[in-house]
This record gives structure tokens, sequence and C-alpha cells, in this order.
């Protein structure tokens, strides 16, 4: 791969990984502040509520792009596997680990730094579909959180990069990596997939044009993806699938 090409698609998969980690990051000020109580409510949408749970579940709406913040759903999932399908492309097993490392690292701080910006627009987006009144706000996320946005980017990275390397091998076994961490990512995030694809689909049935858009992106961008590897020459992908193969 060409110097600046390797550039451009780390670059573009470090803003991304921040962009990603920025949302997680953002919603989680707003789990904090509910953490400390900060939340009670005015009116009879939020009467008899636990002011928390609604602060969650708004939360896990915002950081997904489903709470009306965002003109699609899961940005930062679509952003993140168009960078990371380019970003993989010939590097080596162990380059992918050491850079991959370095661009969650730098990515994680940038994110912590630019979130609590946004608390205050969530909170107050919050408050007016809640209708609840907040006394204070909470400017930085618990480290459950970042783990949890840091494990969920590592787990969805991992995906895609499994996905494309299962379409060069033609075989399956890459996936089994990121099989596993799903299955432990179902036990460290209470907001699970079946939660916000059940949503997706229903608002999507409902005819609610972000949602239709965000379910129609996802064959279209697959397709894109799958063509991008396999339109490639085979004397071109024989060497690096010899390289990958030995990995299984």
């Amino acid at each position: 791969m060409r110097r600046d090409v390797a550039f451009a698609t780390s670059a573009f998969m470090l803003v991304t990984c921040i962009f990603f980690l920025w949302m997680f990051f953002a919603a989680a000020t707003l789990e904090r502040t509910a953490d400390l109580g900060w939340i009670s409510a005015v009116d009879r949408r939020s009467a008899g509520q636990d002011a928390r749970t609604v602060a969650y579940d708004f939360a896990a709406s915002w950081r997904h792009g489903m709470s009306g913040n965002s003109p699609l759903y899961m940005p930062g999932f679509f952003a993140v596997a168009i960078a990371s399908w380019f970003w993989c492309n010939k590097k080596s097993l162990l380059r992918m680990l050491l850079e991959g490392f370095i661009i969650l690292a730098v990515a994680a701080g940038c994110a912590s730094v630019l979130a609590p910006y946004a608390a205050g627009q969530i909170v107050s987006d919050f408050s007016e579909q809640a209708g609840v009144s907040v006394s204070q706000v909470a400017t930085s996320e618990t480290w459950i959180a970042w783990a949890q946005g840091l494990y969920s980017l590592l787990t969805w990275t991992t995906v895609i990069i499994a996905l494309r390397w299962s379409i060069k091998l033609r075989t399956p076994k890459p996936l089994l990596i990121p099989l596993v961490l799903n299955f432990v990512l179902a036990f460290v995030r209470p907001w699970t997939v079946a939660d916000f694809t059940s949503q997706w689909i229903k608002e999507a049935m409902e005819g609610k044009p972000t949602a239709v858009i965000s379910l129609l992106l996802v064959p279209t961008l697959s397709a894109f993806l799958t063509w991008v590897e396999l339109r490639r020459p085979k004397q071109k992908t024989a060497s690096s699938s010899v390289s990958l193969r030995s990995v299984w």
C-alpha cells in the first residue's frame, strides 16, 4: 500500500473512532447526571417513572443517533465500518494490532476531551422530551461508560475486519473472534442489540424517514464494501491471502 494511502486510511480511521467514542462518552454525561440524583420529574410525562432508568434509556438512544439528534441511525457504526474496511487492507495482523492500539488510545483521549461540550445539549434535549428537571449537569463520564465505549468500538471494528478477511480467505473462521467478543458485549452493555434493532425496525415500518433511510443503507453499504473486496484481481490478493491463512 502506498504511504499516502496508508496515512489517509489511518487518519480517516482515527477520526471515525473519535466520533464513535465521542457519542458514547457524551451520552454517558447524562447517565452520570442521573446517578448523582440531579434529575427530577416535573410533569405527567415523567410522573411515576424512575428518573435514572429514563435517563439511561435516552442516553442509549442518543449515542445510537435514535433520539432525534442525527439524520442517520447508528452514525458512528456506519462511519467506523467504512473506515475500518479500507484501513485493514493489505495490513498484517501485527501491524493492525499495533496501529489499532495507538488509534484507540488517541481516539479515547480526544473523545474524552470533547464529550463535555455536548453534555449541556444532551441534557436540554432530554429535559424537553422526557419532561424532567435537571438541577446540575455532569461534565464527565464514568470509567464504566469509558470501558463500555472502548469495548463496543473494539468489537464492532473486529466484526468488520473479520468480515473482510472471511471474504478474502473464503472461510468463516475469522468470524469466530467477533462472535466471542459480541457474546461478552451482551453482558457488559445494558442496552442490547435487540433493543435498538427492534426500535429501528418498528420505526422503519411506521415510515419514519430516518429509520427507513438508515435501514436501506445497511444492505447498500454491505454490497458496496463486498464489491470492493471481490473486484480486486486474484493475483494481487494471492500473497496476502497466504499470510492471513497462516494465522488460521
